[in-house]
């Protein structure tokens, strides 16, 4: 199945992500008080809890791609007297966090997957087939840690990108809205990934009239909505996309998105592959948060090194990263 790895306030990763950036500091991110660290999704053998990491005295780090939490630091363990000095370890970077703000789940299990059903929604949505599934139950610690990024919100606009295609951007959305929906919470789903259309497919719904025809006014918004599985989450589906789709939705997105709000309490857009575009980028200032999501070999791709100074750039709030891997 896949990994949800969500970067809010920092990340234990030993990795250092080689990027060029437009600017290299670390302040990219949102970081608040209540910011919790990313959340990872996928992987091979039963969930598997690993405890906070001790902190220790590290030499100077080079320059991150993600951010540091803003925690106080742990104080290093006084050192073991011994014989001969120990040798010097080699540099990593390793963030500074308390024991309470670490979060780190690994599944060991992949995801379950539907045998003799045809015509539904996709097996991948493993909050819908399998609710109680350890993988449904990493989708439900992403819930809580997003709702604590934005405490007191009575609407949240969500937007969700990638810096490659198939990097699960459309599964790991649709889990997330399937996930706040069985909590009763009125949640919408819109496809703006004209490019490469998920939602309609994976949750069986007609691919048109949707949010291209609701753009150019050619239907209005209630007519274009659909039902599914679940009662409390709606979609709103591409549509058929035209040569004016794209200037379209630069102007009236967040038109759109501000009537949206007052009809649900979560609003999730699939904006599909960042740069390809532009005009759907531009509109990323509209949404209370911006995650990117990425296939775990791709996280040192220059591609995804260069979204968080775009997104900033444009005005966006990004608030984590989510890594997948099949």
């Amino acid at each position: 199945m896949s990994r949800v790895f969500s970067a809010l306030t920092g990340s234990n990763v030993a990795r250092s992500i080689a990027s060029e950036e437009p600017r290299g500091d670390d302040d990219l991110f949102e970081i608040g008080a209540e910011d919790a660290p990313f959340v990872e999704i996928g992987g091979p053998s039963g969930p598997v809890f690993s405890p906070a990491p001790r902190a220790e005295v590290k030499k100077p780090e080079p320059a991150r791609s993600f951010p540091r939490i803003a925690t106080p630091v742990v104080p290093p363990p006084a050192p073991v007297p011994a014989p001969a000095p120990a040798p010097v370890p080699i540099a990593t970077p390793v963030a500074e966090v308390s024991a309470a703000s670490f979060l780190s789940v690994r599944f060991h299990d992949t995801a379950p997957r539907i045998t003799g059903r045809t015509g539904g929604p996709d097996a991948g949505l493993v909050a819908l087939h399998f609710p109680d599934h350890a993988v449904s139950a990493e989708y439900r610690t992403l819930r809580d840690e997003v709702t604590k990024q934005l405490p007191g919100a009575t609407s949240r606009a969500l937007m969700f990108t990638a810096a490659t295609p198939q990097a699960g951007t459309t599964t790991v959305l649709l889990n997330l809205a399937l996930t706040l929906a069985r909590d009763g919470q009125r949640v919408l789903v819109a496809d703006a990934n004209f490019t490469r259309p998920g939602i309609a497919n994976s949750l069986a719904l007609r691919p048109a009239p949707g949010l291209a025809e609701v753009l150019g006014q050619h239907l209005p918004l209630p007519w274009a909505l659909q039902p599914t599985p679940l009662p409390s989450l709606q979609a709103l589906t591409a549509g058929e996309a035209h040569d004016s789709t794209a200037g379209a939705m630069g102007h009236d997105l967040p038109k759109l998105m501000v009537q949206l709000r007052q009809w649900f309490d979560w609003v999730l857009i699939d904006a599909g592959v960042w740069g390809v575009v532009p005009e759907r980028d531009a509109t990323c200032s509209s949404a209370d948060a911006v995650y990117l999501v990425t296939r775990e070999p791709d996280v040192e791709r220059p591609e995804f090194a260069g979204l968080k100074a775009w997104v900033k750039h444009l005005g966006g709030s990004l608030r984590g990263y989510v890594t997948t891997r099949a």
